[in-house]
């Protein structure tokens, strides 16, 4: 999330809200789960960037777009849900993501009731109009994801409403929203300039053009398929792995081990910047032997640290992720790095 100042972070109390509803579904059917903004009105304007709203037996919690927000919360057994105590911190960020915050915190004082359809979740005001639509979060694309069938063309969706990622040859970014009925759709894409091989080149026109096309998106399985107005398939997406990310050696955290979506990783040695190419499938990963690292010298216990930590990442064979704790293994499961997420 982007930020253009901080003003402080004392927390402000918005005011009491109440939701007094009967949900018109099946009594099975609960507004308790995570949930994310997809539109707004009787209209279901599209959010810009990510805003969610969690519900628990006993809280409200989420992020409105730019600060993160809170309350108490009672589940009836009428099927009424009262909210009171709503407040916030009080960040400040650009302009129309603070107008929608706002507008956002206003439709929640008006809301008296709700009701589940088709799975989502829509917020209701005394004369039973649509205020607010959300999405189970599950079924929103955030995050990284990989094209099929490619190691280096990604989608990212960040969650102030933009979005980048890496074409066949060049870096992309641009806006998205998200609306009604899995709407999806992005513009102002840009990207660097650089020129490649034709074939290439043309595998990225090609990219770009059915992003320009996107107009509906589903996940099905941790894949993210995007289709054009008509519903045909135009681009489908993997789920980034697990071990995406920055990770810091345990021993000494001065050490990093950065895994990208497109199948490199690098880092901090214990003395150089050093860079390598990985694979995955399932538990399985290998380093490649082509680390290649700045030339710096350290003092002897330095040097020797990095001969052994290069020395097991070129031994890696396996691994495991629990916690928040990155595992890597040999070809014997004998455990040889540990790592922790930064």
């Amino acid at each position: 999330m982007k930020h253009t100042t901080i003003a402080f972070l004392t927390l402000a109390i918005i005011g009491a809200v109440v939701f007094a509803a009967g949900c018109i579904s099946s009594e099975n059917e609960t507004p308790a789960g995570n949930w994310i903004l997809i539109g707004s009105g009787p209209a279901g304007t599209p959010a810009t960037g990510i805003i969610s709203l969690e519900i628990t037996e006993s809280n409200i919690t989420g992020n409105s777009g730019v600060n993160n927000y809170f309350g108490s919360l009672i589940i009836g057994s009428d099927g009424k849900l009262t909210i009171s105590g709503l407040g916030s911190t009080k960040m400040a960020g650009p302009g129309n993501l603070m107008t929608q915050e706002q507008s956002y915190y206003t439709a929640l004082k008006n809301v008296t009731g709700y009701k589940i359809i088709e799975g989502d979740l829509i917020l209701t005001d005394q004369n039973g109009n649509t205020l607010l639509t959300f999405a189970s979060a599950s079924s929103i694309p955030t995050g990284t994801w990989i094209l099929n069938n490619t190691t280096g063309v990604t989608l990212s969706f960040l969650a102030d409403g933009t979005m980048n990622g890496r074409a066949p040859i060049n870096s992309y970014f641009g806006n998205y929203t998200i609306s009604v009925a899995n709407g999806l759709v992005f513009t102002q894409i840009g990207s660097t300039l650089m020129a490649g091989d034709e074939q290439l080149m043309q595998q990225e026109s090609s990219f770009f053009a059915a992003l320009h096309n996107v107009s509906g998106y589903k996940i099905v399985n941790k894949t993210l398929i995007l289709s054009d107005k008509s519903g045909n398939t135009l681009l489908t997406f993997n789920e980034t792995p697990a071990i995406i990310g920055k990770w810091l050696l345990a021993s000494d955290k001065n050490v990093t081990l950065n895994f990208n979506a497109g199948g490199s990783c690098g880092g901090q040695a214990p003395v150089n910047i050093y860079g390598a190419s990985y694979t995955l499938s399932g538990s399985t990963l290998s380093i490649g032997d082509d680390i290649i690292s700045t030339m710096m010298a350290g003092t002897e216990e330095e040097m020797k640290a990095e001969f052994a930590f290069f020395g097991a990442l070129k031994a890696s064979a396996g691994y495991s992720i629990v916690d928040s704790t990155l595992t890597i293994s040999d070809k014997d499961g004998k455990e040889i790095l540990v790592l922790v997420r930064a």
